[in-house]
């Protein structure tokens, strides 16, 4: 004789959900962000003070894309033959980085 049907099936619980904050990760800062071969470089100031670089109207796109309305714009802060690293600020105070290396831009943090 067998038990029935019901006897069989075995019930699953989940286990309960953590009621903690999930933590975020901390914001890269730019030296982390550069391979040793790169070093920070000042850039002599464009007209309006910023620094503009060969890809800031794309990064500032890719901001958008991110949630960002940049203040000002893409600040580049640092550049290589190979690499240029730059920042966005955004008007909600949050600030991005992105990395271009052959024209392929990524945010950073």
């Amino acid at each position: 004789m067998q038990p029935p049907q019901s006897s069989m099936r075995s019930s699953y619980t989940p286990p309960p959900r953590s009621s903690a904050p999930v933590q975020q990760e901390a914001p890269v800062s730019l030296s982390e962000s550069l391979d040793p071969s790169e070093q920070i470089v000042d850039m002599p100031p464009q007209s309006g003070g910023r620094k503009n670089g060969e890809l800031s109207d794309l990064v500032e796109r890719m901001a958008r894309k991110n949630a960002c309305t940049p203040a000002t714009g893409a600040t580049l802060i640092a550049k290589t033959s190979g690499a240029e690293t730059y920042q966005v600020s955004c008007q909600d105070g949050q600030q991005q980085i992105y990395k271009c290396e052959l024209r392929q831009c990524r945010m950073m943090n």
